[in-house]
């Protein structure tokens, strides 16, 4: 039980590098196209799995890179739907 802790643990800090390398560039890209909503992209996103909880993490992602551009001043309530 101890080894599949760790192997977890492992991948929990491979998420939270990844996250945050994601969130990274989601900056960049709007510095670029000055919006963000992607509907038909979020949609090619989510339909890779066909799990809920996962499709329901990515919701999240999606939600929280929309809301630190607002908390960041880069976009405005109306672009964030």
């Amino acid at each position: 039980m101890k080894e599949i802790r760790l192997e977890i643990d492992r991948i929990d800090d491979q998420i939270i590098s990844l996250l945050q390398q994601r969130l990274n560039l989601v900056l960049q890209l709007i510095d670029q196209k000055k919006t963000l909503h992607d509907g038909p992209r979020e949609s090619e996103i989510l339909a890779k799995t066909s799990s809920k909880y996962i499709q329901s993490v990515y919701r999240e992602i999606f939600n929280n890179s929309k809301q630190m551009l607002l908390d960041r001043g880069f976009l405005e309530s109306d672009q964030s739907s």
